[in-house]
């Protein structure tokens, strides 16, 4: 199949981002130089990754607001997240700021993603969500194995 030729790139399946349902977005801005090399290290971006935003432009995730990079792809021909990243070149990234309680899944690995204890990764073992067997869910849709985050301020 053809897609077998394409790069594959990390997903997010957004489970609850509320900064989408207000518009807390960030959409018209650049990643700024200094960033360049740890967020787009091949000059694509890929959706997950934690982001704060700076006069400078869209900067690696730290001490002040925090955002994930969630550029939703518009792929009609075939189911094709995995494929997907933003080329900054040609289109600038989207940010969802985080609220604290937000969740999400991804196939990124929490040394990427887990934030000073301000992003936890949540499993099926943790305090209530014991009770939950969703959290014992540990792929995406298409059969990748992925992480439950949770940002909590």
């Amino acid at each position: 199949m053809i897609t077998d030729y394409l790069p594959t790139y990390h997903q997010v399946e957004p489970n609850n981002l509320k900064g989408l349902q207000p518009g807390f977005v960030v959409a018209q801005m650049n990643v700024a130089e200094s960033a360049t090399s740890a967020l787009a290290p091949n000059g694509m971006m890929e959706n997950g990754l934690i982001c704060g935003i700076s006069k400078d432009g869209i900067v690696e995730g730290g001490s002040g607001v925090l955002f994930i990079h969630y550029t939703e792809p518009l792929n009609t021909l075939f189911k094709g997240d995995k494929f997907f990243a933003v080329n900054i070149a040609e289109e600038c990234p989207r940010l969802v700021q985080l609220i604290p309680g937000d969740e999400w899944m991804s196939d990124l690995d929490p040394s990427k993603v887990c934030v000073d204890g301000r992003i936890i990764e949540i499993t099926s073992a943790d305090g209530q969500y014991k009770q939950d067997d969703f959290y014992a869910c540990d792929e995406l849709a298409d059969g990748t194995k992925a992480h439950h985050y949770m940002y909590i301020g």
